[in-house]
């Protein structure tokens, strides 16, 4: 379920999430292409043998929605590593933008059913679907500002899930990775967000965008491989904190596919030739 899947989710918002929605609502935007404050993640597993039928689904839905300039945001990625899986990523900048988005994509298949139908017909190749809601902490990100994810080619998702209780030992540990030399010079780009809901609490998601598979080999930015110009004590007290607060930790890479998502011009034209290709 992603944006184009939310007409019933986003009523459940409302009433589920345990932080303040006018907080959320009344937040300055960012730019576009940078990080959002609000995410929603989904993740699909794929019925055997449907792939090439609901990727094209996908494909005619994205294309019938920038012809209808509908503005919902999505981004659709494919597994690299890990399980294979479909994975949306659709932007926000509040709870409340999620509800608008929600009573306008219901609107949308109410005046277009051929896509209330394509959407059925591509829940029908699904085996399974999570949805996920995240918050962006910004306290706990590197360089978040600096991300332009208009420019990303693959996005690297790392979920850490931590023993209750347990929370400020990933905060410390993050500012410990963070302070360490040459991290702000190093290129490290990473956002960080809380999920409040659709996963095991406490959880955080760190989101990073590589630009090519070569940028997968320069990760500095981890919660499980440690650095090398740790000191003797930091290094000893990360080690305490992955064995003490975390429950686990899975890292893995996607790739995105513009061709199945549907984001704005202003985003698009951050890499026109990437997101809106010419088709001759």
């Amino acid at each position: 379920m992603s944006f184009k899947r939310v007409v019933v989710l986003f009523l459940f918002l409302w009433s589920s999430f345990g932080f303040s929605i006018e907080i959320l609502a009344q937040t300055q935007k960012d730019a576009p292409t940078a990080p959002p404050k609000v995410l929603l993640l989904v993740f699909q597993q794929i019925q055997p043998g449907k792939a090439g039928e609901r990727q094209r689904l996908e494909v005619e839905t994205s294309r019938r929605f920038d012809e209808l300039d509908v503005p919902i945001t999505w981004i659709e990625l494919e597994a690299v590593t890990g399980p294979p899986q479909a994975l949306f990523f659709d932007p926000a900048d509040s709870l409340a933008e999620l509800d608008r988005a929600g009573a306008m994509l219901a609107q949308t298949f109410a005046t277009y059913p051929e896509l209330a139908q394509q959407q059925q017909e591509i829940e029908e190749r699904l085996a399974s679907s999570k949805t996920v809601v995240a918050v962006r902490r910004d306290e706990l990100g590197y360089n978040a500002e600096r991300m332009d994810l208009s420019k990303a080619r693959y996005l690297r998702l790392t979920v850490v899930s931590l023993r209750p209780g347990h929370e400020r030992d990933f905060l410390e540990a993050r500012k410990i990775l963070a302070s360490l030399p040459g991290t702000d010079r190093s290129g490290a780009m990473s956002a960080v967000y809380e999920v409040n809901s659709g996963m095991q609490q406490p959880t955080f998601l760190v989101v990073e965008s590589l630009r090519s598979l070569a940028d997968a080999d320069k990760k500095l930015d981890t919660d499980r491989n440690l650095p090398r110009n740790l000191s003797e004590t930091e290094r000893s007290r990360l080690e305490q904190i992955a064995r003490e607060g975390y429950a686990s930790v899975e890292n893995n890479l996607y790739t995105i596919h513009p061709e199945m998502s549907h984001v704005p011009k202003e985003f698009a034209s951050g890499d026109p030739g990437f997101w809106k290709p010419t088709t001759k």
